[in-house]
């Protein structure tokens, strides 16, 4: 027994803008059999078969003319119980029956934009997708695309057609979702073979969202930026803490500064310590989204957020399942203390600090001196910050015993001096002993910088790799950018903002 729709009074579009009625009407007719009754009865019955829009066929008065009927199975869907569901379904239905048309395509795409809610001005998009649909496929539409674009660097896009490239536009993973989109309609329409059409609903939507259009200057070189999360999953059970994993990216400009958020991704299950060592990397790239940003040829960093109960945590020996490579050999890892990213204390004196590591110097050696070695011994551990104030100079400092080796009240007093000294960055061997062989392992590279730490560190993994690596070997390198915190990210988490 078909359940019957609620039907509003005549005239109600519903949840639909005016005149989308009439550009999916004449996308649907494009569709090959779609002037044929049984045809139409047979893409019912596909919907009527499927979870979101069953009951829907027993609600739709038949009719031998094309254009009335399709109207009529299009009132239906927009009066149904769910009527973004019940569009989806008749998408799917001809995505089923007329696999590759390229009308289904514009379906798929006025579908999309339809289903946005308000999201996307979908009174102004719709009508300039019904005036594209109908002129003549450019060749090669990929080149219309802005260069390095965010969320479509890594794609193939050389065999998409005009919609599968402007929902590509659309659902990228960005911000910013309407400024490529609007300066690859401007150059689709300063094509001489389609500036020949009127266009008036595609011309009065790129007027209105002209701001929008990324700015056509040369884009400054960027880095990708990976943040991968761990946050403590409630109390420890079995004395093995569980930690849930949330993965951020973003790009910023080589030379620092702001940056923008790319995309995130969130694991439901959660992993011990061990489990973490054992699959981290593998999940990493089990994400489509972060696998195609990794394949970036912009330089990468991966940041591990860490809660000081684990900031020894060694993560750059986290390996995908392809290679049984630490990930500390393919890029630069260093990791972050939790806490402090969560809340940023200190701000100012992080910020001046985080400038010094810019300053240049005569070679690597000079440079390597600027790095600050700071008594770690119980009688001096209250006075650290004191010692620090004086200092201003001070952007790095090294530890001769590794963090999670550090007597509680001294490493209680180093976190107080990243707090509130504004220390960004700090640096230790994974076994203890004195300042001498950790700058005995760097003073081989080049650096004129103390902010090319990251990269020194990463080509010192690279040197060192082997099956049995030596714990005296390995190094842990925290970098704390205060210019690379994004307080979004608590907001994913049920119950950590309140």
């Amino acid at each position: 027994m078909h359940a019957t729709p609620f039907v509003p009074p005549a005239g109600d579009r519903g949840p639909w803008p005016e005149g989308a009625e009439d550009v999916l009407v004449e996308i649907l007719l494009r569709v090959r059999g779609m002037s044929r009754l049984d045809f139409r009865q047979e893409v019912l019955e596909t919907m009527d078969e499927s979870a979101e829009a069953r009951g829907i066929h027993g609600g739709i008065r038949e009719d031998g003319v094309p254009q009335a009927h399709l109207r009529e199975i299009l009132r239906a869907i927009r009066t149904f119980r769910d009527p973004k569901a019940a569009l989806e379904a008749l998408t799917k239905a001809l995505e089923q029956l007329r696999k590759n048309h390229g009308a289904v395509g514009w379906l798929r795409l006025a579908t999309r934009v339809l289903n946005s809610g308000d999201d996307l001005p979908r009174s102004e998009l719709l009508p300039a997708i019904g005036e594209l649909h109908d002129i003549n496929p450019p060749d090669a539409p990929n080149r219309y695309l802005p260069e390095d674009t965010p969320g479509l660097r890594e794609r193939n896009t050389a065999a998409f057609t005009l919609p599968e490239l402007l929902d590509l536009l659309l659902t990228r993973i960005d911000d910013d979702r309407l400024g490529p989109l609007v300066a690859f309609l401007r150059k689709l329409c300063n094509d001489p073979a389609v500036d020949k059409h009127p266009l008036p609903a595609l011309r009065r939507f790129l007027a209105a969202h002209a701001h929008q259009e990324p700015a056509t200057a040369a884009t400054a070189p960027e880095r990708l930026i990976i943040q991968v999360r761990l946050d403590e999953a409630g109390p420890p059970q079995s004395g093995d803490t569980r930690y849930r994993l949330h993965v951020s990216y973003y790009r910023q400009p080589l030379t620092g500064g702001p940056f923008r958020r790319i995309g995130s991704n969130q694991d439901d299950p959660v992993f011990t310590k061990s489990e973490l060592l054992r699959v981290g990397a593998a999940r990493l790239i089990a994400w489509k989204e972060l696998n195609l940003a990794l394949r970036t040829p912009d330089p990468v960093r991966i940041e591990f957020l860490l809660p000081r109960s684990i900031l020894g945590y060694t993560a750059e020996l986290w390996s995908t399942d392809a290679t049984r490579r630490p990930l500390g050999e393919f890029h630069p890892v260093v990791v972050r203390q939790l806490e402090r990213y969560r809340e940023p204390l200190g701000l100012a004196r992080w910020r001046q600090r985080w400038a010094n590591l810019q300053t240049h110097g005569a070679d690597s050696n000079e440079v390597l001196k600027r790095i600050e070695w700071p008594p770690l011994d119980q009688p001096n551990a209250k006075g650290l910050l004191r010692w620090l104030v004086g200092k201003k100079h001070i952007a790095c400092l090294g530890l001769t015993v590794p963090y999670e080796q550090l007597d509680p009240e001294v490493q209680y007093a180093v976190d107080t001096t990243m707090y509130y000294g504004g220390v960004p960055v700090l640096i230790w061997r994974r076994v203890s002993g004195g300042q001498d062989p950790l700058i005995a392992a760097l003073s081989g590279y080049e650096t004129t910088r103390l902010a090319e730490l990251p990269d020194v560190v990463h080509q010192y993994r690279q040197d060192v790799s082997g099956p049995d690596l030596a714990p005296e070997d390995t190094l842990a390198l925290l970098w704390d950018d205060p210019d690379c915190v994004d307080p979004d990210q608590d907001y994913s988490f049920p119950g950590i903002v309140g």
